[in-house]
């Protein structure tokens, strides 16, 4: 097994997890119980980690996560249509007043 991915928040490993399940690699959470402890150990090494069974699928694990989890920022801001210019909220795809989707522009 090889560690892949690492953060303070929980759900980003699960969301990291459920990327790699989507594209049949095989993974597990550990330190996942350590999230809560305070004191002892340092913060850094309670945090949960995911790790990939499979050591040679670990360069595409890591190349899926970079791409999902790039995009998954880029969904936390406003955006601007492309279609008609109107200001969107970061939790809309697409926009309201056109129906132009998320990155994508009329043609």
């Amino acid at each position: 097994m090889r560690k892949v991915y690492s953060s303070p928040k929980t759900n980003l490993v699960h969301f990291a997890k459920s990327v790699l399940e989507a594209n049949n690699i095989e993974s597990v959470i550990l330190r996942e119980q350590l999230a809560g402890v305070v004191g002892g150990i340092a913060p850094l090494d309670a945090w949960p980690e995911l790790w990939v069974h499979d050591a040679e699928r670990l360069e595409e694990a890591r190349q899926l996560l970079e791409a999902s989890m790039a995009k998954s920022e880029t969904l936390d801001k406003p955006w601007q249509c492309q279609g008609c210019g109107e200001k969107i909220e970061a939790q809309f795809t697409q926009c309201w007043k056109c129906d132009t989707e998320f990155g994508l522009s009329e043609s």
